[in-house]
């Protein structure tokens, strides 16, 4: 067990880099609030629940499933039908809309109140979505199932290995809450500086990410039904 612990730390901190960078400004962000340890640790869990899930499925020899789903997928990538690009087109424009309404939120407001403020409900739902993002990037996972299923676990130990697998796989992130709790003093000018500018660029970059990616949906789904999609893969 313990030489499969060796091999596990390795995997999960080389796989940690899928979903760090994904994660890293929204966890300095929530740092940088006013409910620093609570945005932070609803945001980490929603990446653990959904990364805990994920390899629970494979252990349960079900990646034979995922393999079907990603050639469907690529199919459908490819040759879309044209009820997934009517879809493609109403998300886009849902997007596109949400984006709008905040912009004529943040202008009722004004410049106060403009401030990027998350819930832990909220950070949850981000970790668990941008985890779902990144899992294409997991391809070290699944050498890491292989181990885990060549160790020929029992059930309980095949559960303790994935819990270790997925915090080690935390670490990285987790490391950052850690350095903000211990040195919260000597932090603080530099979460000061990151709190100020998410108050002023936090709801700008929402915004204009919905309506860059709303847009961007909208117009290849338009493109593909005229035969001239935006992104022609």
């Amino acid at each position: 067990m313990g030489a499969l612990l060796v091999v596990l730390t390795s995997i999960a901190l080389l796989d940690s880099t899928s979903i760090a960078p994904l994660c890293l400004a929204p966890l300095i962000a929530l740092l940088a609030g006013h409910r620093p340890y609570l945005g932070a640790a609803s945001l980490l869990l929603g990446i653990f629940v959904v990364y805990f899930a994920f390899g629970t499925v494979v252990l349960l020899g079900l990646g034979a499933v995922f393999d079907r789903l990603n050639e469907w997928l690529g199919s459908l990538w490819r040759e879309p039908e044209t009820i997934e690009i009517w879809l493609q087109i109403a998300i886009g424009l849902v997007l596109l809309f949400f984006g709008y309404r905040m912009a004529n939120a943040r202008e009722s407001r004004g410049e106060r109140g403009a401030s990027l403020v998350m819930s832990p409900i909220q950070g949850f739902t981000l970790g668990a979505g941008l985890t779902l993002v990144g899992l294409p990037g997991a391809v070290p996972f699944f050498a890491a199932a292989d181990q885990m299923l060549r160790a020929d676990l029992s059930t309980a130990g095949g559960v303790a290995a994935l819990l270790y697998y997925n915090a080690i796989f935390l670490l990285p992130l987790a490391a950052i809450v850690v350095v903000r709790l211990v040195l919260r003093k000597q932090s603080e000018t530099i979460f000061a500086a990151i709190s100020r500018f998410f108050d002023v660029w936090g709801t700008r970059l929402i915004m204009a990410l919905l309506i860059l990616l709303g847009a961007i949906l909208t117009i290849d789904g338009i493109g593909w039904l005229l035969g001239t999609p935006l992104i022609p893969v």
